[in-house]
Order: structure tokens, then sequence, then C-alpha cells
């Protein structure tokens, strides 16, 4: 558990299916993009309060790269608006300069089927952009 815990009971939920699965994707990630670091996250944001969205994901730093490219690839989960009805957001993205989106989920509001039935493909994208290096042109 991390300190997210004590909050909405969505990102209890969250936190609880998406660490585990996320940690456990890391060996094969390793294998198939040895030179990226990837490590998971989670933390809070928001605008009104520090606690008004929450973000989980797997972050893949590569190595060597041009001074012109991202540097990272990401999958992200993120569920924003808590306070007035919560939305699913599920993506992968690629860090500044780029900031392209890879591959997204289609998620209706508060749909953990959704998310889960999404969380495959994109674990696979996510391998594939990082073992690339480089986001698809």
């Amino acid at each position: 558990m991390t300190v997210l815990v004590h909050t909405h009971p969505l990102v209890r939920q969250l936190e609880n299916d998406l660490l585990p699965l996320f940690r456990a994707a890391l060996p094969a990630l390793s294998v198939a993009a040895p030179r990226a670091l990837a490590s998971v996250f989670a933390f809070s944001s928001g605008t009104a309060s520090a606690f008004q969205d929450y973000h989980f994901g797997i972050s893949c730093l590569l190595d060597d790269v041009p001074d012109d490219a991202p540097e990272e690839v990401a999958l992200l989960v993120s569920v924003t608006g808590l306070e007035s009805g919560a939305r699913l957001s599920a993506q992968v993205v690629w860090g500044q300069p780029s900031g392209r989106v890879e591959m997204q989920a289609d998620l209706d509001a508060g749909d953990l089927q959704a998310l889960h039935a999404a969380l495959p493909a994109l674990l696979a994208g996510l391998q594939q952009a990082a073992s690339r290096g480089r986001p698809a042109r």
C-alpha cells in the first residue's frame, strides 16, 4: 500500500489492482527492452486539491537517445474528476519533446472492466515502444 490508499474507493481499487500487475510486468519489459530502465509509479495531482486526480503506471527511461528525442515512454492510467464523477483514461505516451500518444483505450467514466480488458494490449504496446526506442512513425 502507498499513501494513496487513504482516499477515494476507486483510487484504492485501482491501486490494489494496478500496482501489483505493473510490478509483475517489469521482468518481461526488461527482457524486451534492455536499454530501458522501467519502474512503477503512482502519484496524485490537481488544481483545487492535491488529491483531485490520481495516476498509475510504468515509466521506461531510455538510454542513449539523441538530444531531440524523448527519453521516456510510459503506460499511464489516470482517474480524474473524483469530486464530480470519476473519469478513467489509459494510454501509452512518449515524453517530451514528442508527447506523442502511441495508443490509448476508450473508456467510459469509471468502467474498471473495460480498463482491465484494455491492459494486456496497453502493456504489449508499452513493451513494443520501449524496445523500439522511439515513437512510431
